[in-house]
C-alpha cells in the first residue's frame, strides 16, 4: 500500500495487452530494421513503441521532426535532470542504454558540462587533427589487405578489416598500449551486446572494462605521450574534468569510435559491391566524398540517437511527448524519409541535402572528420586492391548484432577475386 503523498512509479505497458507497436519482432539478428522503421513512420512520425526489456519510449521517425527533436533543449541527454528519479527509465532497463546510464561523458551530459567536455576534445578531433592520422590509417589498411589476400578461406570484412582498422586507429589516437588493445576491444563488445544491463555476466564484464580503463589511465600518468589520453589526464590535473569524467570520456571515445566506424566500412562495402557506379566513384576524390555521405545516410552507423528525456511536455508531430518520457530519434528512419530524400533506399551521388547520421546541433558527433577519413581511406584501398570483391554468402544470410545503438554485421565473408563464384542475393 502506498503512503499518503506518494505516487506509484510509472509502469510500462506489458504485452500482449500493450496498445503500442513492438519495435523489434522475431530474431533481433535477422530483424529488418529498415522495413520496421518505414512502417512506423508511415503510421505516425512520432509515437510510442515497446523496446526490448518492455520499456515504452517515444520514437521519432521522420526527418523534419527528427531535426526539431535533436535541437530541442527540453529533450535532455542527462537523465539526472528529471525532477522525479522514477521517471525516464522508471526502473526498466534496455540492452542499449549503457551510454546513457554509465559514467559522465559527452553522450549523457548537457549545457555547461557538455560544452566544457567538448571544448577539451574539439581541437583533438578536428579535421586538421584527423588528417594527421591519414598515413597511419593507410598503412594499417595495406597491412590488413595483405593478410586478407593471403587467406586460404574467404576473409571476413568485419573481423579481418573494418574492426581491426577502427580499433587500431582509436587505440593509436588515444595512446592505448598494444598489449591492452585486444582485451579492451573484447570487453567493449561484450558490454554492448543486446543483453539486459543487469545480467550478472554483463555487470562483471563492465566492472572488468572500467577497471582496465583505470589501469590504462594510471599508466598514462606515469608514462605520458603525444596522445589524447595524455591530454585528458593533463586536463584532469588542471581541474577541467573529474576523475569519473576522465574514465568515461576515454571509454566513450573508444567504444563510440570503433563500433560505428566498423559498421560504416563493412556496410558501405556491401553497398558498393552491388553497384559498379559506386565503385567507380572511389577513383575520384570529389565523387568519393559524395559517396561517403550517401553511405553514411544509407547505413546510419548509429541507427538511433542516444537516449533523451523530456524535461517538460513537448508538442511534436501532432501529439505531445509528456514530461518525464524517454525519447529516441530514429536517425536511420529520418535518413530514409522520402520527404527529405527522394528514392531514399538508393545511393545517389548527385543527391542534395544533408543526413543526420552524426546528429545535429550541440551534440553533433565530434569524431565525424575522423570517421569520414577512415571510411574514405578504407573503402578506396579495399576496392583498389580487390576490384572484383564479392560477398561469399547470400546477403540475406548476413546477421546483425545489437539492436538500437549498435547495429553492425556479425560477419561479412567475401571473395577477394572476381573469378570467385558470385553468391550475392
Amino acid at each position: 500500500m502506498l503512503t499518503a503523498g506518494r505516487q506509484a512509479p510509472p509502469r510500462s505497458p506489458a504485452a500482449p495487452s500493450c496498445p503500442y507497436a513492438r519495435l523489434v519482432t522475431g530474431d533481433p539478428a535477422a530483424w529488418d530494421m529498415t522495413t520496421a522503421l518505414r512502417r512506423l513512420r508511415e503510421r505516425a512520425p512520432v509515437q510510442q513503441v515497446v523496446l526490448p526489456g518492455e520499456l515504452v519510449a517515444w520514437l521519432i521517425t521522420d526527418a523534419a521532426h527528427a531535426r526539431q527533436a535533436l535541437t530541442d533543449t527540453r529533450l535532455a541527454h542527462d537523465m539526472r535532470r528529471l525532477p522525479d528519479p522514477r521517471q525516464g527509465f522508471g526502473g526498466r532497463r534496455c540492452p542499449d542504454d549503457l551510454f546513457s546510464a554509465q559514467g559522465r561523458h559527452l553522450l549523457n551530459s548537457d549545457g555547461p558540462d557538455h560544452h566544457r567536455l567538448r571544448k577539451i576534445l574539439a581541437p583533438l578531433l578536428s579535421r586538421t587533427a584527423a588528417r594527421r592520422w591519414e598515413p597511419f590509417i593507410a598503412e594499417t589498411c595495406a597491412e590488413l589487405l595483405d593478410t586478407m589476400a593471403a587467406a586460404a578461406t574467404p576473409p571476413d570484412l568485419v573481423a579481418d578489416y573494418a574492426r581491426p582498422l577502427a580499433t587500431r586507429t582509436a587505440a593509436a589516437i588515444l595512446g592505448i598500449p598494444d598489449g591492452a588493445q585486444h582485451q579492451l576491444s573484447s570487453l567493449t563488445r561484450a558490454t554492448l551486446r543486446p543483453v539486459h544491463p543487469d545480467d550478472p555476466a554483463v555487470r562483471r564484464q563492465r566492472s572488468e572494462l572500467f577497471g582496465l580503463w583505470a589501469r590504462i589511465i594510471s599508466d598514462k600518468r606515469r608514462r605520458p605521450g603525444d596522445d589524447l589520453l595524455t591530454r585528458l589526464t593533463l586536463a584532469h590535473g588542471q581541474g577541467q574534468l573529474s576523475a569519473e569524467e576522465l574514465v568515461s570520456v576515454a571509454w566513450g571515445l573508444f567504444s563510440g569510435g570503433v563500433s560505428p566506424t566498423t559498421t560504416l566500412i563493412a556496410s558501405g562495402a556491401i553497398e558498393i559491391m552491388r553497384d559498379a557506379e559506386l565503385r567507380d566513384a572511389l577513383r575520384n576524390e570529389a565523387a568519393a566524398a559524395r559517396l561517403i555521405e550517401e553511405l553514411l545516410r544509407i547505413t546510419s552507423p548509429f541507427p538511433v540517437s542516444v537516449w533523451r528525456f523530456a524535461l517538460a511536455d513537448v508538442p511534436l508531430g501532432g501529439t505531445v511527448i509528456p514530461q518525464g518520457a524517454v525519447v529516441l530519434t530514429a536517425l536511420a528512419a529520418a535518413n530514409r524519409d522520402p520527404a527529405a530524400h527522394p528514392e531514399p533506399d538508393t545511393a545517389r551521388l548527385n543527391r542534395r541535402g544533408g543526413h543526420l547520421s552524426f546528429g545535429l546541433g550541440p551534440h553533433y558527433c565530434p569524431g565525424a572528420p575522423l570517421a569520414r577519413l577512415q571510411a574514405t581511406t578504407a573503402l578506396t584501398a579495399l576496392f583498389h586492391r580487390f576490384p572484383g570483391l564479392r560477398l561469399a554468402v547470400a546477403k540475406t544470410s548476413l546477421r546483425r548484432q545489437g539492436v538500437l545503438i549498435e547495429r553492425g554485421y556479425e560477419r561479412v565473408p567475401v571473395h577477394t577475386s572476381s573469378n570467385a563464384t558470385e553468391t550475392e542475393a
